[in-house]
């Protein structure tokens, strides 16, 4: 993957450590259930935390999503784990030592964005390049609508104009199809039921797939599966608590069932192929982007379908997602999170059921690249393929430093960003 030896000599400054919590006013589309645990949060709001390392004249700045519902991401225990790791990060580290340091979860997965970046410009060169992987390019992107009472969900299908926002890339649907993520199982099976009709009324040409989010039980999942075929489910994800998981080791399914690990499952891919095809993971989640690709990699091996996805997500952090977005055979775009007093980033349509299909564009850091387009003599300045309707492509991120001169089709808006066929269910 990435050269362990130039790691370890950009890893050989010591290291100044800075970290701030910072809140986040809750993202119009992310309304939390208190199924997954709302009140968790003993009132706490949706916060980012944001981890700053200097060092040898160089800065590299790293974010993750602080969840209101999450006791794990409660701030003081932020707080605490990043000053019982600092004494290891001061003396400068790699990314493939934070695990010695800190837990899975957003402490980590800030800090390890924040040393690639601080790799990046300290090396002149776009993070892609030092983790060995694909510069970030197009992938169809995915959006959740929000779990709802049936009447409401029909109610924002309605209202919303979601037509025109999907990508390009169909899965037996035509160019301009949404691929939609539909939660499932609050309430009764009639109440699922509803809101697969309601979804298949507005939008029948979309791409879809669904997620339970571990509430269902082994008898109301036989119950489903032939329904949410005859719906074009094409992926379900965590029909069954982890506990019951036991139950798809000798279970038929018309199409794949994926793990959910966005919040922090048992990353274990032995385990997950023994009963499941799949996996949905984040960054925030499993530790940061050096953690991901290894599970990706590991996954793949294994022939698991990958789900790459994010909680709601600032731009910097959605940035460093997309840098693992070439091993994942499916995107799910999060909703955009945003500091207060920070300008904007990238254009975003507020409709809970319409975003755009255009995805943060990233800070302005040596990570994502602060230079020149390498294929041509035009800054690149972060200009998302797919901010204009007719460019239906989730992308990826800035340009990055490289060389200049070698023309090349599209050239600026995305010259690195060429589709690649994906293996898709």
């Amino acid at each position: 993957m990435f050269d362990p030896v130039l790691l370890r000599s950009l890893a050989a400054t010591p290291l100044r450590v800075q970290y701030a919590v910072l809140p986040a006013p809750a993202p119009v589309s992310a309304r939390v259930p208190v199924s997954e645990g709302a009140a968790a949060g003993g009132g706490r709001g949706w916060a980012v935390l944001r981890v700053t390392l200097l060092g040898a004249g160089a800065t590299g700045v790293g974010e993750a999503t602080l969840l209101p519902y999450a006791a794990a991401h409660g701030h003081d225990a932020v707080r605490a784990q990043l000053a019982a790791a600092e004494p290891g990060l001061v003396r400068g580290i790699s990314p493939s030592e934070l695990p010695a340091l800190l837990p899975p979860g957003p402490s980590r997965s800030a800090v390890d964005a924040a040393l690639w970046d601080l790799f990046a410009e300290r090396s002149g060169l776009p993070a892609w390049e030092l983790l060995g992987v694909p510069p970030p390019r197009p992938l169809p992107g995915i959006h959740t609508l929000p779990l709802l009472p049936p009447a409401e969900l029909e109610a924002e299908l309605r209202g919303g104009d979601c037509r025109g926002h999907g990508s390009a890339h169909g899965s037996g649907h035509g160019p301009g199809s949404p691929k939609l993520n539909l939660r499932l199982g609050a309430g009764s099976v009639e109440d699922d039921l509803a809101r697969l009709d309601a979804v298949r009324r507005y939008r029948p040409d979309a791409w879809l797939m669904a997620d339970a989010g571990g509430t269902w039980d082994p008898d109301r999942l036989h119950t489903m599966l032939p329904r949410l075929a005859e719906h074009g489910v094409r992926v379900l994800q965590q029909p069954l608590p982890d506990a019951e998981s036991g139950a798809l080791v000798t279970l038929r399914r018309p199409f794949p069932i994926i793990a959910d690990l966005t919040h922090g499952g048992a990353a274990d891919p032995g385990r997950l192929a023994a009963r499941y095809d799949g996996a949905a993971l984040g960054l925030d989640a499993v530790g940061g982007l050096t953690a991901a690709l290894a599970l990706m990699e590991e996954a793949g091996q294994r022939g698991l379908l990958v789900l790459l996805g994010s909680p709601p997500a600032t731009a910097r952090s959605w940035a460093a997602t997309l840098h693992a977005a070439a091993r994942a055979d499916l995107l799910n775009v999060p909703p955009a999170l945003r500091v207060p007093g920070e300008p904007p980033r990238h254009p975003r349509r507020p409709h809970p059921v319409a975003p755009s299909s255009s995805v943060p564009a990233p800070a302005e850091s040596a990570m994502y690249g602060a230079g020149g387009c390498p294929r041509c003599e035009e800054r690149g300045g972060g200009r998302d393929v797919g901010q204009d309707e007719e460019e239906r492509s989730v992308t990826a991120t800035r340009h990055g430093r490289g060389r200049t001169g070698e023309r090349h089709d599209g050239c600026c808006r995305g010259c690195w960003y060429r589709e690649q066929p994906k293996r898709r269910p």
